[in-house]
């Protein structure tokens, strides 16, 4: 097989170029759906005979991880989490399995609904599995971050118990420690809850997109470097940096019987007593924190559109278009938002509207000044949505994420 892939030709048409790359990772996911079928199909076959012949009865599986280890040429503890993943990718995900067995997604995605549906009971993690390809959604299109986002909310609602265990897990798992690794440096590590972390990363964040005079010639990892030194040890006088705190949410959240998770734009999905505790705030513990609250479409979830007259997006404009895209708008990317963007450029007369805008990382804002790159906004899509053309001529649609706000036609998850 590796030889039959290797004498294949390589293609000097750029367009065919990335059809074989497309075509390759196809490969690539059916051939990790048929490891996970192999894998599943070796360790029954070993367990089927040791019982037969009454060998390790405690446990007839011994050695098998660690033969698929060797035979993946991974740690013993890789092989381990490969048969872990592959036993329930088999057993309780079928239509993820099949998607991989299609080449309709990548094997990190498999992963990532694995890791999202891992501490739920198993009837609710085929019901994940058969919302994911219901027909209804589009949750394997925008990239990992999003794809965990999604299945976090319905595992938040399926089964808030468990989003509590694992809460009060965060809070007794939390630590922080440093050591020094050489004569020059100290590196530190840690492992903070939501509600300790989050502040700390806003802080952080905040800082290091702070405009900087020219003689600062510091690097945005040095200066939050700084600041978290500025932080811990109070060197430099100055008030902690005010955080503001956006929370997407359904106005249902504001009674106390509340179900429906609630968005941090960027961070991902609370569950609806953590949101409701964080808009309420805690009188003990109070934080130099400013919460905005934003309410969505029920059908669409789409927010009011805005315009402004300048070249720059800023203020209410600014915050609605992180809040609307909350990751970087390139297909797949999901790359924290770093610069808003005008999707057709200022310099192609452009406007600066909500229409025209999208979040983007700093890598792919360069990369659509490449030549013969074009984007233009789609109106009448339901959604903010704009397409791509590559130098190559492929065409891709970035379609804004739905705001999963507890209302609209998918809410609750139902089972099928």
């Amino acid at each position: 097989m590796a030889s039959a892939v290797n004498a294949a030709p390589l293609h000097e048409g750029t367009h065919q170029a990335i059809e074989s790359l497309g075509a390759l990772e196809a490969l690539k996911a059916a051939t990790w759906a048929k490891q996970v079928a192999q894998a599943v199909a070796f360790e029954d076959t070993v367990i089927a005979k040791r019982v037969e012949t009454g060998t390790r009865k405690d446990n007839p599986a011994w050695g098998t991880r660690g033969e698929v280890a060797l035979a993946l040429h991974v740690s013993p503890d890789s092989g381990a989490s490969f048969m872990n993943n592959s036993r329930l990718l088999a057993e309780d995900l079928p239509s993820t399995l099949r998607g991989m067995r299609s080449g309709l997604i990548t094997f990190e995605q498999a992963l990532v609904v694995v890791s999202g549906v891992r501490d739920l009971r198993v009837e609710n993690r085929q019901l994940i599995d058969a919302l994911l390809w219901n027909g209804q959604q589009s949750c394997f299109e925008a990239g990992t971050a999003m794809l965990r986002d999604r299945i976090h909310c319905w595992a938040l609602a399926l089964e808030p118990k468990a989003a509590a265990d694992l809460e009060d897990l965060a809070i007794k798992r939390r630590y922080f420690d440093g050591y020094q690794i050489d004569d020059y440096t100290v590196k530190f590590s840690g492992r903070l809850p939501l509600e300790q972390g989050l502040p700390m990363l806003q802080a952080i964040r905040n800082a290091v997109d702070k405009p900087r005079s020219a003689e600062d010639d510091r690097s945005r990892a040095q200066v939050a470097a700084d600041t978290a030194f500025e932080k811990v040890t109070g060197t430099k006088a100055g008030d902690s940096v005010p955080v503001e705190l956006l929370l997407v949410m359904n106005a249902e959240n504001l009674t106390e019987d509340a179900q429906h998770p609630v968005l941090v734009p960027g961070h991902g999905f609370l569950s609806a007593a953590k949101g409701l505790e964080l808009l309420a705030g805690s009188p003990e513990n109070p934080l130099d924190t400013w919460l905005r609250n934003l309410y969505v479409a029920p059908e669409t979830g789409k927010l009011v559109a805005m315009e402004s007259t300048g070249r720059l997006f800023t203020g209410q404009l600014k915050k609605f278009i992180k809040v609307r895209d909350q990751y970087c708008r390139t297909p797949f990317c999901n790359g924290r938002i770093q610069e808003l963007d005008h999707v057709v450029q200022v310099s192609r007369d452009g406007k600066t509207t909500e229409e025209n805008s999208s979040g983007r990382c700093k890598r792919c804002n360069m990369t659509k000044e490449a030549p013969g790159w074009t984007e233009s906004p789609i109106s009448g899509a339901g959604r903010h949505a704009f397409e791509i053309t590559t130098p190559s001529s492929h065409t891709y649609i970035s379609m804004a994420p739905a705001q999963i706000n507890g209302s609209g036609p998918q809410w609750p998850p139902k089972r099928l």
